[in-house]
């Protein structure tokens, strides 16, 4: 499937994909239509919700994004629709400076070195979000930041390998944001330049490229064995990642 094929197109969020028709390991596929990603949903048209709602029929909204981004710019319009929200946030280290620990290499961390640190970090949290995701009531759901790129990349990317989709495939996935990037970012200049000058996304590493997410998974494999050893020192058993494929691979 190409970005087209995913690609949900809106008029506010412009990164909302399916996550769905990955193969995997077991020559079976993850399912179309459940479980979706996307950048922020603070400026949803009437329209986008229509489609959301009605035509995808999105349950759930599971919002990655710090509190202080959720004040700023809200959850969205789906908010007043009856859609369960869950506020979820994970730190984003890509936002700002990075303090090493004392007589550690102070060179400037690498992308996937970034990603590590924020799953080594804030693992509890991650986990508490795979066990929502986990959960088909909560289905057909999205989970989002404000790109869709680095806390949501790193999400979907332990989706797909819980699923057992390829690493190959799981980097594809994430450098697809790439693609979105040149008309997420002018969709948000343009808002900033008709509102007060407040712009959702900015100050942090624009690239997705594929090379970024499979060293990071060559250094979970490393450190954690793979994806389900990393998922299980944070307290994710058998029965959520059985639920996980049941509700999830067709």
């Amino acid at each position: 499937m190409t970005l087209e094929d995913r690609l949900i197109r809106l008029d506010g969020p412009a990164n909302f994909r399916d996550l769905g028709g990955y193969p995997t390991s077991d020559g079976r596929s993850v399912r179309a239509k459940r479980i979706f990603r996307s950048d922020s949903l603070s400026f949803m048209t009437d329209q986008d919700v229509g489609r959301v709602m009605n035509t995808l029929g999105i349950q759930t909204v599971v919002d990655l994004r710090a509190g202080h981004e959720v004040d700023r710019f809200s959850h969205g319009p789906l908010e007043e629709h009856g859609v369960n929200f869950r506020h979820m946030p994970i730190v984003d280290e890509t936002r700002g400076p990075i303090e090493p620990p004392k007589g550690a290499d102070t060179r400037p961390l690498a992308l996937d070195e970034i990603y590590l640190m924020m799953l080594e970090r804030f693992g509890d949290r991650f986990a508490g979000v795979l066990r929502v995701i986990a959960d088909p009531s909560n289905h057909p759901m999205v989970f989002h930041c404000a790109a869709g790129k680095d806390r949501t990349g790193l999400v979907a990317a332990l989706v797909l390998g819980l699923l057992g989709v390829d690493d190959d495939l799981i980097a594809a996935d994430y450098a697809l944001t790439e693609e979105r990037m040149p008309v997420l970012l002018l969709r948000h200049r343009n808002r900033a330049a008709l509102q007060d000058g407040a712009i959702e996304v900015e100050g942090q590493s624009f690239t997705a490229g594929v090379e970024s997410m499979s060293s990071l998974l060559v250094a979970i494999a490393e450190r954690f064995g793979n994806i389900e050893g990393y998922v299980r020192q944070f307290g994710i058993d058998g029965d959520v990642l059985s639920s996980l494929r049941d509700a999830l691979i067709e």
